[in-house]
């Protein structure tokens, strides 16, 4: 998934460069279909973008499922991810 918003990475920023990387120092939290799924990546990928992989739950059903992510308290807008098995 992309986003915005999920603040600074581990590592510093460095002023004027083009690209920008670093792993965020801690994982947004992520429920798709109402289950928290494993993060196995989450960090800036781009200047103000933030890519985020997760594995989809055994549990999610077929179809749209609902996906929230947690950072720090503060949480996402709802969205949706379609799966089919």
């Amino acid at each position: 998934m992309f986003a915005t918003g999920f603040g600074l990475p581990a590592t510093p920023l460095v002023e004027g460069q083009a690209t920008q990387t670093g792993q965020l120092a801690v994982a947004p939290t992520i429920w798709i279909g109402g289950t928290q799924s494993d993060v196995t990546f989450a960090g800036v990928v781009a200047l103000g973008l933030y890519q985020i992989n997760v594995k989809i739950p055994a549990s999610a059903s077929d179809g749209d499922n609902a996906v929230i992510a947690s950072d720090g308290g503060v949480y996402t807008p709802l969205a949706t991810v379609f799966v089919k098995r």
